[in-house]
């Protein structure tokens, strides 16, 4: 019911300051950072929870993994990093997934045993089947370990390639100095509490 609450009720109206203050139309693409920075001089979330951000090839596993890694430890550490921050698996900790000018939220759910689920939460309406009947509505996918969120995620990445995209990406290696233009890009900020 939070989640519904918040995508029905709260986000219109951030969204809708935020494209105000940046001077854009009702509909137009906001990007994450632009949504973060909003919240954080509002006061709804602390720049001190801000974890990190990653991104890259969403078909590439290494790019995937520092996201994954950011979202189950809770920390972004480097190898040789002096920060006593530790990774702390119980932590609350969430991610706003950007791919394809579209966002989905990831929230990790952390269990008694300490065994983490993941849930893939998508605002966009999409038509599913409930009780026999056909619906518009968010989806909430849940993921019991972190192999099924990375299996989700690369086949969620799959559905938004058109045929085009298909093409370039036959065509061409991945190139960080491209990335602008690769319909591969993605961009996950993490946050925790």
């Amino acid at each position: 019911m939070k989640i519904e609450e918040i995508i029905d009720e709260t986000a219109p109206v951030i969204l809708s300051k935020v494209r105000g203050k940046l001077g854009l139309s009702g509909h137009a693409l906001i990007i994450p950072s632009d949504v973060h920075d909003y919240m954080v001089d509002e006061k709804i979330l602390e720049q001190e929870m801000f974890v990190g951000v990653c991104g890259g090839s969403v078909l590439d596993a290494e790019h995937m993994n520092e996201f994954l890694n950011l979202l189950e430890n809770g920390v972004d550490q480097q190898p040789n990093d002096d920060r006593d921050e530790k990774k702390d698996s119980s932590k609350k900790v969430a991610a706003a997934f950007f791919f394809h000018e579209h966002v989905v939220s990831v929230l990790k759910v952390v269990l008694p045993d300490g065994s983490m689920w993941y849930d893939l939460v998508d605002s966009m309406p999409t038509q599913i089947t409930k009780n026999g009947q056909s619906l518009m509505g968010a989806t909430r996918t849940r993921c019991k370990d972190r192999e099924s969120l990375q299996v989700l995620l690369s086949m969620y990445a799959c559905e938004k390639f058109s045929q085009t995209d298909a093409q370039y990406i036959d065509n061409n290696e991945w190139d960080d100095y491209m990335c602008d233009f690769d319909p591969r890009v993605f961009q996950g900020f993490v946050w925790k509490e």
